[in-house]
């Protein structure tokens, strides 16, 4: 990068957080302790407490209805077994060590969204679905009884979940996961991971060009789902929302587009408590890290997905989790507020 106005932007990139994705049980090995160790040792120096932010993403099945991200474990009983024995139980041991410090767990991203819209038209998702479930069950159980700890539970995004249909159902699905997790407590839910919606958009409305969606951005949609969500019964309803992609109106044709939107910018700085008026709104944050690219543009590679063929997906991409230069660096000039 050789544009001095860019390489400055990217240096104040460095002076915000960012989630630590534990997609694959070796990264998990790599970098749950490292951050956790590192954290601590900060929190002693300083004196201040230290949040780290990790997102589980390791189910069986993983990313059902996709291609570009799916995960190491198949949805079969013996990955099942992998799943928890390597990966969650090796989580929860460290957790457990490093217990005088918070720590927010993100909760695999995509999955019980899938099952209230996929499970019909995607196989994958049907055979999927019994693993996210009992899944989901077993690390609210071992997470959600750690006090130092707090959990966020994956709800899509507007143009996911947001039509009326969909956010009653999803009510019924979270309720239900939650409830199979006692003991354990979830605090919340997040949105937006990985995507572009923006959190406010004046421009669209219920109508032909949102598909007579109600919730055409993340705040109307998040002030649906607090609404649903506590008619449900579910007691803890708290957002974390991904602002890292969504500063600005990304060039997509329909809103459902997913996969390296051009247009892209950084949204919102990380924030605790960021609106007044929404005191279930706990955070906007970083969760995906901008410049990881969503997935491949190649057609021949085994994990390509035609969304990332779209017109308006940047080309050519690499693998998704791979390093996008082309997008960072439009990510940051586009950034909104500016960086």
């Amino acid at each position: 990068m050789s544009d001095s106005s860019l390489i400055a932007k990217a240096e104040k990139m460095k002076t915000y957080s960012n989630a630590i994705w534990l997609d694959t049980i070796k990264n998990m090995q790599t970098w749950l302790e490292t951050n956790l160790k590192g954290a601590l040792a900060q929190q002693e120096s300083t004196g201040s407490t230290v949040l780290t932010v990790f997102v589980v993403y390791d189910l069986p099945g993983r990313d059902c209805h996709a291609l570009a991200s799916n995960g190491e474990l198949l949805a079969n009983d013996s990955d099942w077994a992998r799943y928890k024995s390597e990966y969650i139980d090796v989580i929860e041991e460290k957790l457990k060590y490093y217990k005088s410090q918070p720590v927010v767990l993100i909760v695999e991203p995509d999955s019980l969204a899938n099952l209230v819209t996929n499970l019909d038209s995607t196989p994958a998702c049907r055979d999927s679905e019994k693993y996210y479930l009992d899944g989901h069950a077993y690390l609210i159980q071992k997470f959600g009884v750690l006090k130092h700890v707090a959990m966020y539970l994956d709800i899509g995004h507007a143009f996911w979940l947001g039509w009326d249909d969909n956010r009653e159902k999803a009510a019924k699905v979270y309720s239900k996961v939650i409830s199979s997790g006692s003991p354990g407590q979830v605090r919340g839910f997040t949105d937006n991971v990985a995507n572009y919606t923006p959190w406010e958009d004046p421009t669209l409305s219920r109508g032909p060009d949102t598909e007579w969606n109600p919730c055409p951005d993340e705040k109307r949609y998040l002030e649906a789902m607090h609404k649903d969500f506590k008619s449900a019964g579910i007691k803890s309803v708290y957002f974390v929302c991904d602002t890292s992609r969504n500063g600005k109106k990304v060039d997509r044709k329909h809103p459902g587009e997913w996969c390296n939107q051009t247009g892209v910018g950084v949204g919102a700085r990380p924030q605790a408590s960021p609106i007044s008026s929404m005191d279930y709104l706990d955070a906007f944050y970083w969760i995906k890290p901008l410049g990881e690219s969503d997935g491949t543009s190649d057609t021949s590679a085994a994990r390509y997905d035609g969304y990332c063929g779209h017109d308006t997906a940047m080309k050519p991409a690499p693998e998704a989790g791979q390093w996008f230069q082309k997008h960072f660096e439009q990510g940051i000039k586009n950034a909104n507020p500016p960086l």
